[in-house]
């Protein structure tokens, strides 16, 4: 297993709400932002995925909201994998949003699954990208889905 993948990132003005905090599609947008820039700093650009006729679709979302946090706040966003199914279609990935001295701010669990971009139906991965995920660092409750 590889290490957990982490982004450094900070609250910009268009992440706030009318309350003057991190709004929670901001945070979600965070998380999005650190998948794309996990499968790219592993080479798997939106054009490796175009070539592979395979994107993941977002299923389900799960948010546990701990403290706020304010303009120009640092925060750590990571990605970590909480599950697998049996045939690979199926993915629980976790992004965790931590301050810079690792509390937990945010955490989102996204169930995701492998399209055939042509056929329009779940698949499994190609195994260039199945073995990427095989070793993604894994949750403390990581669990056969």
């Amino acid at each position: 297993m590889t290490e957990v993948f982490e982004h450094h990132t900070d609250v910009g003005w268009f992440d706030l709400d009318a309350n003057r905090h991190m709004k929670n599609v901001a945070y979600m947008e965070k998380a999005v932002d650190c998948r794309l820039r996990f499968f790219n700093s592993l080479g798997v650009t939106p054009e490796v995925f175009a070539k592979w006729k395979v994107a993941f679709v977002v299923v389900s979302d799960h948010t546990t909201y701990s403290r706020e946090l304010f303009l120009g706040d640092k925060m750590r966003v990571q990605m970590l994998c909480g599950g697998v199914n049996a045939k690979g279609t199926r993915y629980l990935i976790v992004n965790r949003i931590l301050t810079p001295e690792g509390e937990r701010v945010y955490e989102i669990r996204s169930m995701i699954v492998w399209l055939d971009t042509e056929t329009r139906k779940v698949t499994t991965p190609p195994p260039e990208l199945a073995t990427i995920l095989e070793n993604m660092a894994r949750t403390e409750d990581y669990a056969a889905l």
